[in-house]
């Protein structure tokens, strides 16, 4: 309420010219306190919006950190399946690599039992006779002369009989390792039968083919074989034959082999020599 004072002097009907209210400065108080109020409110509102900013990016922060800890832990677990798959895959590449060894020592083994004699060594029959038919066609080619020798160890079968099979193979091993002590790199031999052989010895005429067949008899008589008594020895009978112009391979072999039963006709432990046609068995027959 307003109290109105007046002057000294003055009539009651009319106001001083100084009059005031009391609760003026009041009134000012206040009206600055709204403004002040109202300015602290804004301030508040906008505190408030920073606060909610601030909450926002923080949450969205931790959905990030979140999303990234996830996908880290994602590219852990990929990179143990990768290296997991790796040390699979290591293993079965190395033991791939082992059944490929195994397999291919398997082939060179089966190679080597169908190309060479097991007990002996020498070339297998077929073996034999394809390099034979290599070397014949080179002959063909060149011109250069081939002996086919054809050879049998004698009385083998008696040999078993008196000694046992073991002794009998011990002479074929020993027989067929003179024979290579002999040849050249170039020559070769393959067991054509039991007891049965047969040598190629390449650019070489009759004559040397004979003369090579001598010293390879000769080896064979003196030479001891193991298991048996020391006063034993084998012997063998040799045909030779060399090649002629235009003759096939299974030809020459069959006049090598007619050279080698005339050989054991007249004895055995001796060569004999069939040149084309003719039977060289009379003075080609050597003891």
């Amino acid at each position: 309420m307003t109290r109105t004072i007046r002057a000294v002097g003055g009539t009651a009907s009319e106001p001083a010219a100084d009059s005031f209210s009391l609760y003026d400065a009041e009134e000012a108080v206040l009206t600055r306190t709204e403004a002040m109020l109202s300015g602290l409110s804004d301030v508040a509102g906008g505190v408030q919006a920073l606060a909610d900013a601030y909450r926002r990016g923080f949450r969205e922060q931790q959905r990030l950190v979140r999303m990234s800890d996830r996908m880290q832990l994602d590219l852990q677990k990929a990179n143990q399946r990768l290296a997991d798959q790796r040390r699979d895959l290591q293993a079965l590449n190395a033991a791939l690599s082992g059944e490929i060894e195994h397999r291919t020592r398997l082939e060179a083994e089966l190679r080597r039992l169908a190309d060479t004699d097991d007990l002996t060594g020498a070339l297998a029959r077929r073996r034999f006779m394809e390099s034979a038919a290599r070397e014949w066609l080179r002959h063909a080619r060149s011109g250069a002369p081939v002996c086919i020798l054809m050879l049998d160890l004698d009385r083998f079968k008696l040999l078993n009989d008196s000694f046992g099979h073991a002794a009998g193979d011990a002479a074929l091993v020993s027989f067929v390792a003179i024979c290579r002590a002999h040849l050249r790199t170039l020559d070769f031999i393959g067991r054509t039968g039991g007891e049965e052989f047969a040598i190629v010895l390449s650019d070489t005429g009759l004559e040397g083919g004979a003369a090579f067949a001598e010293r390879l008899r000769e080896a064979v008589a003196v030479t001891p074989v193991p298991m048996m008594d020391a006063a034993m020895r084998i012997t063998v009978s040799i045909g030779v034959a060399q090649s002629e112009p235009g003759e096939t391979l299974e030809n020459a072999m069959q006049r090598a082999d007619a050279a080698l039963y005339a050989a054991k006709d007249c004895g055995r432990n001796r060569i004999a020599l069939r040149s084309g046609a003719q039977d060289l068995s009379g003075a080609a027959i050597r003891p």
